[in-house]
């Protein structure tokens, strides 16, 4: 007993106290020799100090000690260790675990059996802050005795399924892969129309000219198509002036001496010699000018057929070139149509792939699937035999809870071990049931019959001792406390166990009257080894005043 007194209790002084004496610090500090992790608030508060802890293992002593400040060394018989090769090394002893394995190890095994933060009060199979239900189930049927393969076999059945299922879901959110899911397209057509296309491209890319000055020779082509038109334009210009001057060559003016004549005899007037020579001289005149006036047009005439011509050699022969321009382009490739049609195969074998990879990862994943689902009802089956096999196990661990919780209460109660067929990590169903447990007080007992049931069982474990803190007693009434003592007492002497329980003088003095004063004497105040009080800080655990939150 390791007891939290008030110096002076007829003293009023509400602010006296049990709590901040030291009790629960002793825990936090025996998991501090044996190898917990780092606690910050000692390398704050209390830096420089180290604490020894003996301990005897095995019928073996060890002298264990660590720093305060120094939290990463640890000792053990003054041979130096790190925080693993300490774990490593107290593992076989302790637990006889030869080889590691995952989420069983000293310090998920040994707070089982000296329960450290507040909210490992609260349930009776909650040992570790924050531990997952998978290595609370490992660690518990590791301790009960029970077949941890079959534990460890579902999770990782149950892992490689979810792995399984997300390869799936990423396979289902690929963009490429995506409508094949949705709309339940089939693959096999889409493959072998990919194929296709992609043979088409390769063919094509196989023919293919590229051309360094593709562009130029473009360039080149749009030039000469630009020049044709021009001389196009000339020519139509040209064609419409030859047509002018063969209209202007057709028109003959009807103009004579003898029409003049028969003019004036039509008026009927007589023309003299004179003007009748006049007439002459001027018909003559206007006759040369026609003539002069129908050889400009020849010679004009003659000029433009020359220019057209002229112009239409140019024109056959910009066709010529513009022909061997597009001849050219149509048999090359410029180098940028080159890369389009060659992404437009990468990408088109990119899907091609990609559907092919889909088919194969389908079968794979059904196929999986399958096996998983085989495996996992071998796995039931596998368990239901064992749990069928194992009748006296089973029998023993009943009874050992059943018997402790008896003699507390006359109501049924026991620990249930039935095979888990969900899909999930895990393997048992362990229950361990006192009836109106919910109640306050038949909670605390039952995670003392629960801790006492693993230290008597003494399956795959050499621990000799069970460590409670005052919190577990708070709620019992005075009867449950008395009761609880005197189970310590009676187990630990027959067993040579040791159980140590830091308590307030309170819970104590609640059940002395219950007890016979001898019987109070031999099972509580002979084996109170400590006693902490309030009344100055000499008298507190480490002798100084100091405040600290242990479980941050």
């Amino acid at each position: 007993m390791i007891v939290g007194r008030q110096a002076n209790p007829n003293n009023s002084d509400n602010r006296n106290t049990y709590n901040g004496v030291g009790k629960s610090l002793i825990i936090y500090l025996i998991h501090f020799c044996l190898g917990s992790n780092k606690i910050k608030v000692f390398e704050d508060k209390i830096p420089g100090w180290e604490f020894r802890l003996d301990i005897e293992l095995n019928g073996e002593k060890y002298s264990l000690h660590r720093s305060t400040s120094k939290q990463n060394e640890l000792y053990i018989n003054d041979e130096k260790h790190t925080l693993t090769s300490f774990r490593n090394e107290l593992l076989p002893k302790a637990f006889n675990i030869k080889s590691p394995i995952k989420s069983l190890t000293f310090n998920t095994l040994f707070p089982r059996f000296i329960r450290r933060d507040r909210e490992c009060y609260s349930h009776y199979d909650t040992f570790v802050k924050k531990e997952q239900d998978y290595s609370k189930l490992l660690n518990n049927s590791f301790l009960l005795g029970l077949d941890i393969g079959l534990v460890e076999n579902k999770k990782r059945i149950r892992d490689e399924h979810k792995s399984t299922k997300d390869l799936a879901k990423n396979i289902e959110n690929d963009s490429t892969l995506k409508g094949y899911f949705d709309n339940n397209e089939d693959a096999e057509i889409e493959i072998l129309d990919l194929e296709e296309e992609i043979n088409k491209l390769e063919d094509e890319i196989g023919n293919l000219k590229i051309s360094d000055n593709y562009h130029e020779i473009e360039k080149e082509a749009d030039n000469a198509k630009f020049k044709k038109a021009s001389l196009e334009n000339k020519r139509v210009i040209i064609n419409n002036a030859i047509r002018s001057i063969n209209k202007s060559l057709e028109i003959k003016p009807d103009l004579s001496v003898k029409k003049v004549m028969e003019l004036y005899r039509n008026a009927e007037r007589e023309i003299p010699e004179m003007i009748a020579n006049e007439i002459e001289k001027t018909v003559s005149f206007h006759e040369d000018l026609l003539q002069s006036r129908k050889n400009r047009l020849y010679k004009e005439l003659n000029k433009k057929k020359t220019q057209l011509s002229d112009i239409n050699n140019q024109i056959k022969q910009i066709g010529n070139e513009i022909d061997g321009f597009l001849g050219y382009l149509d048999t090359h490739k410029a180098l940028d149509e080159y890369i389009s049609i060659n992404n437009k195969l990468s990408a088109l074998k990119i899907k091609h792939e990609k559907l092919e990879e889909y088919q194969e990862i389908l079968k794979a994943y059904k196929k999986k699937v399958k096996a998983l689902q085989t495996e996992f009802t071998t796995q039931d089956q596998l368990t239901d035999e064992y749990l069928e096999g194992i009748d006296d196990l089973l029998e023993r661990i009943m009874q050992t809870f059943r018997e402790l919780a008896k003699e507390f209460y006359n109501k049924p109660g026991g620990i249930t071990i039935e095979n888990n067929e969900g899909e999930n990590t895990l393997r048992y169903n362990i229950t361990a049931k006192i009836q109106d447990d919910s109640s306050d007080g038949v909670n605390e007992v039952k995670i003392f019959c629960f801790d006492m049931t693993l230290l008597l069982l003494q399956q795959n474990h050499n621990m000799k001792f069970l460590f409670h803190d005052s919190r577990l007693y708070s709620n019992m009434d005075p009867r449950q406390r008395c009761t609880l003592f005197n189970l310590a007492y009676n187990k630990s002497s027959k067993n040579n166990f040791q159980y140590i329980a830091s308590v307030n003088e309170d819970t104590l003095l609640s059940f002395k009257d219950l007890m016979e004063t001898d019987d109070y004497q031999k099972v509580i105040e002979d084996n109170i080894i400590l006693e902490l009080t309030d009344e100055s800080e000499e008298s507190k655990l480490l002798g100084i005043q100091v405040d600290m939150d242990y479980e941050k």
